[in-house]
């Protein structure tokens, strides 16, 4: 199905409907968004969460062959709904704030001379520690072992677990990450780690050291304003309850505060953590002053798009270069909306 998708997308750009597209979007936003950068195999662990830093550039030369014109995200904003925005724009943003965005796309950028926005979660921005949840995850990703033997471990009971199955061995990651997060402190943590390392035969000094996984630092944070980089608002742990207005409004305080410390610069935008949202959570958005937020829905915005619910393009190692095209051109746009209108004819069909 992926090959009959791709040779659509490429008869498409051969008969000029990706230039077509484009210039009939040409006065929507299109807001593209990253997270993480390979510094070694991490595009293979999660290609929707990290991407090659030649996959990255190769995207930036889309985007100059194109002639988008790349600008940053509060001029962006301001524009979009003074109904000002100049043909093609084109925001760049990133979630979370990895270290690899800093080493590998800040001077990619640089080259392009394009601006970015960084949203940052800020729980582990002073740890120097890879974040736990995703370690776990990688640790059991890389193992080459297909069984461990876990014998008086704080987060598990004793037994053999045969990392073949993938349901057991899902059941063991989990057991592991629920344990460390919910009952552990940090340097607990820290010590799970290692020792799930040991059992997997992964190296958990190595990942430390290497700096995969981990979250930038105070001093790279600060540093990025200089680079034509903004940062944005993406709560202090990576949570944004609908059910809990307090503690949601208290996510973005500390995670405000941390970024203030760090940038000396107030982050007026906010990107809500792993996609999820309710409308009703605008109110608290307007109140805390926060200017536009983020969605992982994809699509290009218009005027008339809600300013809490901003579109974006996902983009990541799995994507190919056509299906990038067909987004940045609109194409993707189109080619949702026909599909819906056959669904839903289709469902007026069977139920007639």
């Amino acid at each position: 199905m992926r090959k009959v998708k791709l040779a659509f997308l490429f008869a498409c750009k051969a008969i000029g409907l990706f230039r077509i597209m484009g210039w009939v979007t040409r006065h929507r936003l299109r807001i593209l968004c990253y997270h993480g950068f390979s510094l070694s195999d991490e595009a293979a662990f999660r290609p929707k969460l990290f991407i090659s830093v030649e996959r990255f550039e190769k995207r930036l030369q889309s985007l100059r062959r194109y002639r988008m014109r790349v600008v940053p995200l509060d001029e962006a904003i301001e524009r979009l709904y003074a109904r000002a925005l100049p043909d093609r724009s084109t925001v760049i943003t990133f979630d979370d704030g990895f270290h690899s965005f800093y080493e590998l796309a800040v001077p990619c950028l640089k080259r392009y001379g394009f601006p970015a926005t960084v949203y940052v979660t800020t729980y582990y921005v002073r740890k120097a520690a890879p974040i736990f949840r995703l370690v776990v995850q990688y640790m059991f990703w890389k193992t080459k072992r297909r069984s461990i033997a876990l014998v008086a471990v704080p987060w598990s009971n004793d037994r053999s677990v045969d990392l073949t199955n993938s349901e057991e061995r899902a059941k063991v990651v989990w057991e592991c990450i629920d344990y460390g997060e919910q009952r552990c402190a940090e340097d607990q943590r820290r010590d799970i780690c290692a020792e799930l390392g040991r059992l997997l035969g992964v190296s958990y000094d190595e990942i430390v050291k290497s700096r995969s996984l981990h979250l930038m630092s105070p001093e790279e944070l600060g540093s990025l304003p200089a680079a034509d980089v903004s940062v944005g608002l993406h709560t202090h742990r990576h949570r944004f309850p609908a059910d809990d207005r307090a503690s949601a409004e208290r996510e973005i305080a500390e995670n405000r505060a941390e970024l203030d410390r760090c940038t000396g610069r107030t982050a007026p935008h906010f990107c809500y953590p792993s996609g999820s949202w309710a409308e009703f959570q605008w109110e608290w958005l307007q109140d805390l002053h926060i200017k536009s937020s983020t969605t992982c829905v994809p699509g290009l915005n218009t005027a008339g798009t809600p300013r809490y619910a901003l579109l974006r393009f996902l983009d990541g190692d799995d994507v190919h270069e056509l299906e990038f095209e067909a987004a940045l051109c609109g194409l993707s746009d189109l080619l949702r909306a026909m599909v819906s209108v056959l669904s839903l004819g289709r469902g007026v069909g069977a139920t007639s």
